[in-house]
């Protein structure tokens, strides 16, 4: 039982450090202007929701 519990959350922490690098990615390609969001959901393997969400969030004022 404790094998599978392992895997189990090591396949989640798997998961979520490549959801977290594809939305760096298409910050990153956001910054750079230079595509258009379903050249980003693409590349990054996100949806254009999510890719206009990641837009929408360089949009807001940053608080240091």
């Amino acid at each position: 039982m404790g094998g599978a519990l392992i895997e189990t959350e090591a396949r989640r922490l798997r998961d979520e450090a490549t959801a977290e690098k594809a939305r760096k990615t298409a910050l990153r390609m956001l910054k750079s202007g230079k595509l258009t969001f379903e050249e980003i959901a693409e590349y990054s393997e996100l949806s254009v929701e999510e890719v206009k969400q990641l837009e929408a969030q360089l949009a807001e004022p940053q608080t240091v």
